[in-house]
């Protein structure tokens, strides 16, 4: 249901853009059309918050809404929390003899993410606007900051994590 009222609103937009683009210059009439639009944007962005999940493209994506994702060997390597809550779990992520590569962002949102301290793992912490905090309480706002288990090697097979947090939190949890 909620997939046609998306294309109703969609094609909405669409006449009466092609609508104003015919009249404006047969008409000497001034509407707001741009204004219209764009207040009719931000009512149909508040109507889906309100209504629940908008669109999420995958499990680990979550957008407005609270989640906990956790690790699966045939899943993607991407965890998204838009505009949400939530836990990525990448405790039980095995490394054989190649590394293995992870990335997990936080934009609008709070969220932990969870590791196997005894495993080697480094985690390259990102912020713009944000924070990411790292077990040992080092934190970053904005730029880069590496977070390594004890049992991480340089050129060793790791788990190799980019975690980034825009306008929100993410705290990695050992």
């Amino acid at each position: 249901m909620l997939s046609m009222v998306d294309g109703i609103f969609w094609g909405a937009v669409l006449v009466a853009v092609g609508v104003w683009l015919v009249v404006r210059r047969s008409f000497p009439v001034r509407i707001p059309v741009i204004r219209i639009i764009v207040a009719a944007l931000f009512v149909w962005v508040g109507v889906r918050a309100l209504v629940g999940n908008p669109v999420v493209s995958d499990r680990n994506t979550a957008v407005f809404s609270q989640s906990a994702m956790a690790w699966s060997a045939n899943r993607a390597r991407e965890y998204n929390l838009v505009f949400s809550s939530g836990s990525v779990d990448l405790s039980r992520a095995t490394v054989g003899d190649r590394s293995v590569h992870a990335e997990v962002n936080v934009i609008f949102g709070n969220g932990s993410l969870h590791i196997n301290a005894s495993a080697p793992v480094r985690v390259t912490m990102s912020s713009a606007f944000g924070t990411v905090v790292s077990p040992e309480g080092r934190s970053v706002a904005f730029g880069d900051l590496t977070y390594a288990t004890p049992s991480w090697r340089e050129g060793a097979p790791a788990l190799d994590i980019h975690a980034t947090a825009v306008f929100g939190r993410l705290s990695i949890v050992p």
